[in-house]
């Protein structure tokens, strides 16, 4: 399978609007490489510190049986001025690796228009700051009454929540804009080899081919109840039928037998 090209450049805000870009990335490598391209995209953003990297989430499924795919999940976030070079670096053979080894199977790349958001947030922040600071003066005034006094303390209390709540999430949304997150999901389409390997998948997988036997002998018992007084009912009139035959059979041999001289 051909090569796809990484992004070459970071990707920069087009005008005044405010994009939060995602990538996603799926890289193809051998079964028994996928744990070493995981330590070391998981472990170049937490350590190199020219990256300006944040893990945001990684995990691992090392195949626990023989024949299983191993695969892992890296994402980040980065600034815009370092998306290039990590994206370059997972998708790199690792030192002793060959080329065809690593191979980027699948690139996207989204953008969600946040200029909406953070303007309506940014007014929004804007109108409980001058409120508060509305109360903070009323509150300044000489000779207040006791009972005003309160009233003013609960609203300020409010509005600073609604403020800190305001803030935090502009904090987010800018955080977004600024940097890019970054998803990169490492696969093998071949499993792990091995001699016993069929042997100890049937085994590893004999509770869910009993539990599926098991299941379905039970959807074949529940859908033949409906039928066995039925069956009941035909074994008996069956059965009857032979009795009644079995009689005539031994009276007809009884009178042949008297009949004789």
């Amino acid at each position: 399978m051909a090569r796809l090209s990484p992004v070459a450049r970071p990707l920069a805000q087009t005008g005044d609007a405010k994009l939060a870009y995602t990538h996603d990335l799926t890289i193809g490598l051998p079964p028994q490489r996928v744990n070493a391209h995981f330590e070391a995209a998981r472990d170049r953003c937490l350590n190199e510190a020219a990256l300006k990297c944040i893990l945001v989430a990684a995990s691992i499924d090392d195949g626990r049986r023989p024949a299983g795919r191993p695969q892992a999940q890296v994402q980040v976030r980065l600034p815009h001025e370092s998306v290039a070079p990590f994206m370059a670096f997972v998708t790199s053979p690792l030192p002793g690796e060959a080329t065809g080894d690593v191979v980027l199977r699948s690139q996207s790349t989204r953008a969600d228009d946040l200029t909406d958001a953070i303007e309506d947030g940014g007014r929004r922040l804007a109108q409980l700051t001058a409120y508060r600071a509305r109360l903070d003066a009323i509150a300044a005034r000489p000779d207040p009454r006791v009972e005003d006094l309160i009233r003013i303390a609960q609203e300020l209390a409010q509005v600073q929540s609604q403020i800190e709540e305001a803030d935090a999430k502009q904090r987010g949304l800018s955080q977004r804009v600024d940097t890019e997150l970054v998803s990169v999901a490492l696969r093998s389409d071949e499993a792990r080899a091995g001699p016993l390997a069929p042997v100890e998948e049937a085994w590893a997988q004999a509770g869910q081919t009993f539990g599926a036997s098991a299941g379905s002998a039970l959807r074949f018992v529940v859908a033949g109840l409906p039928w066995l007084p039925l069956v009941l009912i035909g074994v008996l009139l069956l059965r009857a039928l032979w009795r009644r035959r079995s009689r005539r059979s031994a009276m007809t041999e009884r009178t042949s037998s008297r009949a004789q001289p």
